[in-house]
């Protein structure tokens, strides 16, 4: 009996957590989780890989699959923030917001500009292609919405092996302007695991308040 009492005031205890942190796991009738929603941000998502909350207004998916490299990482991140930003672990070591200063010359490594509706918000998408040095390179899809004042900001963002500009390769120089091309094609390739899975995370996303 005295177990049982034990077990039941854990289980009421991590409900309790969950409910202060703003985080509501939805269960697939199952007793899996197979969302993640948030009522203070007032947002939700498909958990399509492991999830970590970061802070307040920010989650993390591990994105790894059989096609990342040894060496090389892939993650999604679903973020609410008051300034748009773009995300550049390798290259610029973080969050980069782009009004600030810095950011001027880093649009430039924007290589493609789109917009994506994903059934319920039609989101501004920005392929970014950024050289981090050792032929390893940043690439990201920034995908964000702006609602109620606030960006709501769903990314990929994977350090892959693509190549340093100007290294010689068949007897040519690799050209940067090649090399942010193969990073969008890469980007873009929906039979790659990864971005299957990232473009299931952006459809299932919603704001809901």
């Amino acid at each position: 009996m005295k177990k049982l009492i034990y077990t039941i005031s854990l289980l009421l205890i991590s409900v309790i957590l969950c409910i202060a942190n703003g985080q509501i796991m939805k269960g697939s009738g199952q007793g899996i989780s197979n969302r993640v929603q948030n009522d203070i941000l007032g947002i939700s998502f498909a958990k399509v890989g492991a999830v970590t909350q970061i802070d307040n207004s920010t989650y993390r998916i591990s994105m790894s699959s059989s096609n990342t490299s040894p060496g090389e990482s892939a993650y999604a991140q679903v973020s609410s923030a008051s300034k748009l930003f773009v995300d550049l672990p390798g290259s610029y070591g973080g969050r980069v917001y782009l009004d600030s200063p810095s950011a001027n010359k880093l649009l430039q490594n924007r290589a493609l500009v789109d917009s994506v509706n994903n059934g319920q918000l039609i989101f501004h998408r920005g392929y970014w292609a950024v050289y981090a040095g050792m032929g390893m390179w940043d690439c990201v899809i920034n995908c964000s919405v702006q609602k109620n004042g606030r960006y709501y900001i769903v990314s990929l963002i994977q350090e892959k092996m693509m190549g340093k500009p100007g290294e010689i390769v068949d007897s040519q120089p690799l050209k940067a302007e090649n090399l942010k091309s193969k990073v969008v094609s890469y980007l873009q390739d929906t039979t790659n695991s990864t971005v299957s899975k990232f473009n299931k995370l952006l459809s299932s996303f919603q704001i809901n308040k």
